[in-house]
């Protein structure tokens, strides 16, 4: 009985002892090298997340928030300001109004030099992932986990977070609304046509509907069970949308999630770094967790391998149904994409593994 129980529960969470069977990249997931052969627009150590503006991006980059200026001569990058830890998300509105958040200080609203702080629960303000303002003024905000930083996401993975939440802000900073609660560690926001949000759920392999006049209906499913962990999503000028995708699913992860005791003595008796789990990028490291299919053979990994890191933005169209890809695979290094724009019908994306700022090719190319 205790064991019908727990399947069932794992199935209403997300985790099933089926989640070792993962779906393949296949059909519009189909992998290819069009990330791998993007341009660099610039390299940036630390790069996260992007937002476009009039002749360029902003960027953040650890406690740094940059401006990227294009011109004929190449990218300029320019430090605006330098917080007091590491920025954890961007978003900026049309008339240059910025938020971004840190995970000591949390949310602040303005400009640089002129920022204001958004009083929130310390536990919410210290794992702000993602957000996005409104055409009423109001700032829509996705809170990762409230057990855990944002920086310490694969913790939360493993500890099967389900603590994360969708709020609004009203434009005068006043009154706080929950739009939903409960996710598995949310990580992207767009507003949808209708009104309604888009909202990317990374432990659970989805994006998810969420309402935004009434909490009482529950989030929706717009795009289920996909092959990686999703992460920021952004609009795209064909009237579809953009989807980040940060890391890898694959079986051995999927089984150890599900192997509680070794998972928890794991987590108790190793360092993070080591665990054996997702990654933004891949390392040289020795003692580095190896599947069989990552073995080199003759100096060269496969580029099918099993990697625990790996490149991939997808665009999807209005119903978030998948129309396109690109993909950095496991013998490339533009893996860890945690967000994207689109700027004068141009993709870019923020390869946080490699430290790059990306220009995607519109060309695309068949399986390799």
């Amino acid at each position: 009985m205790s064991g019908l129980i727990t399947s069932l529960m794992r199935n209403l969470l997300g985790y099933s002892d089926t989640g070792i069977s993962i779906p393949p990249m296949d059909n519009m997931f189909k992998p290819n090298n069009r990330l791998e052969a993007a341009k660099i627009v610039t390299r940036i150590d630390g790069l996260d997340d992007i937002a476009p503006t009039t002749d360029g991006f902003l960027c953040s980059a650890r406690d740094a928030l940059l401006r990227v200026s294009l011109g004929p001569d190449g990218a300029r990058v320019e430090k605006l300001d330098r917080l007091d830890g590491a920025i954890t998300f961007l978003a900026a509105r049309a008339d240059g109004e910025l938020a971004l958040a840190t995970e000591k200080r949390g949310l602040r609203i303005g400009r640089p030099g002129a920022w204001r702080s958004v009083e929130l629960p310390e536990d919410q303000a210290r794992c702000l992932t993602a957000g996005c303002f409104l055409p009423d003024g109001s700032l829509t905000l996705c809170v990762g986990s409230v057990r855990n930083p944002a920086s310490a996401w694969k913790r939360d993975l493993m500890q099967h977070g389900a603590s994360g939440c969708v709020f609004s802000i009203a434009p005068d900073c006043g009154s706080v609304r929950m739009l939903a609660d409960g996710l598995g560690f949310p990580y992207g926001i767009v507003s949808l046509e209708d009104g309604a949000l888009a909202v990317s759920e990374s432990w659970r392999h989805r994006v998810l509907r969420v309402e935004t006049e009434a909490k009482s209906v529950r989030p929706a499913p717009m795009l289920s069970n996909l092959p990686a962990y999703p992460a920021r999503i952004a609009p795209s000028a064909e009237g579809g949308y953009l989807l980040a995708l940060f890391a890898p699913r694959r079986q051995l992860f999927e089984m150890i999630l599900i192997e509680d005791e070794y998972r928890m003595e794991m987590m108790e008796t190793i360092d993070p770094s080591e665990w054996v789990g997702p990654d933004l990028r891949q390392t040289d490291d020795p003692d580095q967790p190896l599947q069989q299919g990552s073995v080199r053979q003759m100096g060269i990994l496969k580029p099918w391998a099993p990697s625990r890191s790996y490149g991939l933005v997808v665009r999807c169209d209005a119903s978030m149904t998948p129309v396109e890809s690109w993909h950095s695979r496991a013998d490339g290094t533009r893996h860890g994409i945690t967000a994207t724009c689109e700027r004068g019908g141009v993709v870019f994306a923020a390869s946080k593994g490699a430290g790059e700022l990306l220009h995607l090719s519109d060309e695309r190319e068949g399986a390799q």
